[in-house]
């Protein structure tokens, strides 16, 4: 019997070792129990464990900056961290529970243990909506549509906690001062559903605090399907407001501009459209829209293909950035251009000088991008720039790259440039190449 044993455990340790180190640590880990909690830690763990009793699972949010199913937060600005956990009981109706729990006197103590009608949390977020310097508790909870989600508020005094149940439902959503009058708004984003269409609702707690009331509401995109980036700052001069990148069915980004106008008294929404440079936000390239020069007003992409002639046969044209800014009078301006690769995670801002009179192929096969005059003929001429991706141990070797300069360094590349010596008024200084390149 001896023997055999002796035999099953060799033959165990004869597969991990086949498996390698990376399978015995994945399966000592799934076999070690966690370690305990110590100190104030291990007062809350006690606290949840007799108000969930045994057996229950702790459920995490899925979105957002709280990720975590146990949150410490001193949201209520009294010097002392709150806690806040969700869990999932069991042998009772499967839905998450939100267990509020505050420090008084250095105990722990339950504040509230709200039920919801979920089984899975969407985000945990804090926001002052009253200006009364305590934050309210937002949590989004998942429905068994992914594109819906339910709205509770929770708002907290000493030793207690009431449950705002908010009718409005949401996609997404984000928290600022829209209005500008010193409290925290929300900002309640909508997809397109065969119920409802896509929409935009700024809300907010009503006078009496008992309930969410909606401030203005507004038709968004119903060609938008998930979204890619959500901002909240200055989204032209003197106004604040959020910058919704999204995704469309076709695979496409675009951006909608959000903002709340004292003057009409609601929620104003901007998509741009058409065909020219400043008014075309919808593109295939994956750009997402920030503050580019660092003014504080987040840039809108828009992305273009570069001029080719016939003449290439393993070049592409690179994609060319404009971001521009929208401004009160509506229109938009143009702030800086780019070339960019996404492949190679590059930028290289335009200089002024150049104008309009350049263009720019990629080849993937010798990694360059390589920046050419635009002549009157509509065809490249001389070479202006090149710019190489050198693998390490390529670059390392020295031969390949003689004669360029080191520009950055990835992970996977390094990146130098080669200008021909022209005597052309478009040629760029050593000092202004390395100004203009940055990686993404």
């Amino acid at each position: 019997m001896k023997k055999k044993i002796l035999i099953l455990a060799l033959s165990v340790l004869l597969i991990f070792s086949l498996c390698g180190c990376d399978a015995i640590t994945f399966n000592v880990i799934e076999l070690m129990s966690p370690p305990k909690a110590t100190g104030e830690k291990a007062a809350i763990q006690e606290l949840i464990d007799t108000e969930a009793g045994s057996g229950y699972t702790l459920k995490y949010p899925q979105n957002g900056n709280y990720r975590s199913a146990i949150t410490t937060m001193d949201y209520d600005a009294d010097g002392v961290e709150e806690a806040i956990a969700f869990y999932l009981p069991a042998g009772e109706a499967q839905t998450v529970h939100l267990l509020i729990m505050d420090n008084i006197n250095g105990e722990w103590i339950t504040v509230g243990n709200h039920t919801s009608k979920s089984t899975a949390v969407d985000r945990l977020l804090f926001t002052d909506l009253d200006a009364d310097g305590i934050s309210e508790i937002i949590v989004g909870w998942n429905t068994y549509n992914a594109l819906v989600k339910d709205l509770s508020l929770y708002m907290t005094s000493t030793g207690a906690s009431t449950e705002i149940i908010c009718e409005t439902q949401y996609s997404d959503l984000l928290c600022y001062d829209f209005t500008g009058n010193g409290k925290e708004e929300l900002l309640l984003l909508s997809l397109y559903t065969a119920d409802k269409p896509a929409a935009a609702s700024l809300v907010t707690l009503n006078d009496t605090k008992n309930s969410l009331y909606t401030i203005s509401s507004a038709p968004l995109d119903g060609d938008v399907v998930s979204f890619a980036k959500l901002q909240t700052g200055r989204v032209f001069y003197g106004q604040q407001g959020a910058v919704i990148d999204g995704i469309t069915t076709v695979g496409t980004y675009n951006t909608q501009l959000l903002y709340y106008s004292e003057y009409f008294a609601s929620l104003q929404v901007v998509s741009f459209a058409g065909d020219t440079p400043t008014n075309q936000a919808e593109r295939s390239y994956a750009v997402l829209s920030q503050d580019i020069d660092g003014d504080g007003i987040i840039e809108i992409p828009n992305t273009f293909k570069l001029r080719i002639d016939d003449i290439q046969t393993e070049a592409v044209p690179a994609a060319l950035i404009y971001w521009c800014e929208y401004n009160a009078t509506g229109n938009m301006e143009i702030n800086e251009t780019q070339v960019t690769s996404l492949v190679y995670s590059l930028r290289f801002t335009v200089p002024d000088k150049w104008g309009d009179n350049y263009t720019a192929y990629v080849n993937y096969s010798s990694g360059e991008i390589t920046f050419y005059e635009w002549t009157q003929d509509n065809k490249p001429g001389d070479v202006i720039l090149i710019i190489r991706m050198f693998t390490p141990d390529v670059w390392n070797d020295g031969v390949s790259a003689k004669g360029y300069t080191e520009l950055s360094r990835s992970d996977s590349y390094v990146y130098a440039f080669i200008t021909p010596g022209l005597n052309s008024s478009m040629m760029l200084t050593n000092e202004e190449i390395t100004e203009a390149f940055t990686l993404i």
